[in-house]
């Protein structure tokens, strides 16, 4: 077994905790992830005060061709599981994804921290673990998980952008991006 490969980075949203939150719950669909199919909360409670829900995204396998004979054919779509812990008093919302299948080609486990530091601005912390029983294909996940962490952050800014649209127009309700 290989050692795990870490991705850690910071991003800085000149929006308030409260608007950031709301932003990750209505990020899918934005046209930076036509690759997501689906989203499903299975499980929504509050604890201490804190909001603990969780989702599972289905979202379009991206495996390259050259490994695709290593994957079953139930395997032809990526399942994801998100767990977030909302804490409104501290102004703190973690979330956790991990893959559920295909864990013996390669296993994602991402975290992210939002943390509100201001009136209107918000600390996101990320950090991922990959890891692979074979080198190649960690490294190759790795590098593919760089990439995506680009458009990742624009599909949040782009849903940052049409709730502060909304939010000019007067409109509540949810918001939906095509």
């Amino acid at each position: 077994m290989t050692s795990p490969k870490y991705f850690i980075n910071w991003t800085t949203f000149k929006k308030s905790w409260e608007d950031v939150t709301v932003a990750h719950w209505l990020k899918y669909p934005n046209p930076f992830s036509k690759h997501v199919l689906s989203e499903d909360v299975v499980e929504r409670r509050i604890e201490d005060g804190k909001l603990h829900t969780v989702r599972f995204i289905v979202k379009k396998q991206r495996i390259p061709a050259s490994l695709m004979w290593m994957v079953p054919a139930k395997h032809k779509a990526c399942y994801v599981k998100e767990t977030s812990v909302i804490d409104p008093v501290n102004q703190e919302c973690t979330i956790t994804t991990e893959n559920l299948n295909c864990r013996f080609i390669s296993l994602v486990i991402e975290t992210l921290k939002y943390k509100g530091v201001k009136m209107c601005e918000t600390v996101m912390e990320r950090r991922t673990r990959i890891v692979s029983k074979i080198e190649s294909i960690q490294n190759y996940t790795y590098e593919r998980y760089q990439k995506n962490v680009v458009n990742t952050d624009k599909g949040m800014m782009c849903v940052l952008g049409l709730l502060d649209e909304c939010q000019r127009q007067g409109l509540t309700g949810s918001l939906a991006v095509q």
